[in-house]
């Protein structure tokens, strides 16, 4: 019998040690993911002739000027089904292999690398960050402001799980072929989904706004984190400056009292264990 308690003791310390686990290393797998992903890309990029990257830079902002005046915008959340726009030319930008893949975005304060890529629909938005169509591409340059959309609390990634936690004054970098776009945020707004005039391009401006949904697994509003573009030497010192200030991540937290809780309990179980053979060694 106290074998079979044994087993079952210690079948329920490793299922409670799994479920501690779960969600860091779950997350740690991702993040790697997502940092693979951005290393095959640069290295697809590193093929690219500078005359070519600079072309497809030039086209991606003529394109980008073809967009001012545009007002109208799909809430990415809403129903992503059949979003992805079957626009060759929109689809062709940035273009560098069959993924749709036109970047990634590199968030220090929340410790993710995400790839970028072309439209909203489901399947992009399970895998990484989408590009908003009718919005600018994320290439930088006056009058233009790029609209990236990432979901919260998918079971497998994190994504834009954190982006409440983006202040103003964080930087952000948006890495597209051998350009690197620096910002700044400058603003947070808590939105209606059908709410979309902080997403329009203000004249002269370079903004980059990434948007989730809010609260947290409700999903009734649009979470706004919009960046200015900043020099990078810039961004780096803030960066710098920030970093020095970072609190333990929150999952770590979790980790760290998980394990100790667990400790603990296997502690204390020895421990009553113990005290319950000197009471039976006593009594004999």
């Amino acid at each position: 019998m106290k074998k079979i308690v044994k087993v079952f003791r210690g079948v329920g310390y490793l299922i409670a040690f799994s479920l501690i686990l779960y969600p860091v290393v779950s997350n740690y797998v991702n993040q790697l993911h997502s940092t693979t992903i951005a290393t095959d890309y640069e290295q697809e990029v590193s093929h690219l002739s500078e005359n070519l990257e600079n072309e497809m830079i030039e086209q991606a902002r003529e394109y980008n000027k073809s967009l001012i005046g545009i007002s109208s915008f799909i809430d990415p959340f809403s129903d992503t089904e059949g979003i992805q726009t079957e626009d060759d030319v929109y689809n062709n930008l940035l273009k560098i292999d069959d993924t749709g893949m036109m970047g990634y975005i590199d968030i220090p304060k929340l410790d993710i690398v995400l790839p970028v890529y072309h439209g909203i629909s489901e399947k992009v938005l399970q895998s990484g960050v989408g590009h908003l169509p009718n919005t600018s591409l994320p290439v930088g340059g006056e009058s233009s402001h790029a609209v990236l959309s990432g979901h919260r609390g998918l079971a497998n990634a994190k994504i834009f799980t954190d982006l409440n936690k983006m202040e103003v004054g964080d930087v952000f970098y948006i890495k597209v072929l051998h350009h690197t776009f620096a910002y700044q945020v400058d603003q947070i707004l808590t939105v209606l989904p059908s709410e979309t005039d902080a997403l329009q391009i203000e004249k002269g401006k370079d903004y980059v706004t990434l948007v989730t949904c809010t609260p947290y697994a409700v999903n009734t509003h649009r979470l706004l984190v919009r960046g200015t573009r900043i020099p990078y030497e810039e961004a780096k010192n803030v960066d710098e400056e920030v970093g020095l200030h970072r609190t333990i991540p929150f999952y770590m937290i979790i980790l760290i009292g998980g394990i100790a809780a667990v400790v603990i309990i296997w502690i204390g179980t020895k421990i009553y264990s113990r005290r319950k053979e000197k009471v039976r060694e006593q009594k004999k």
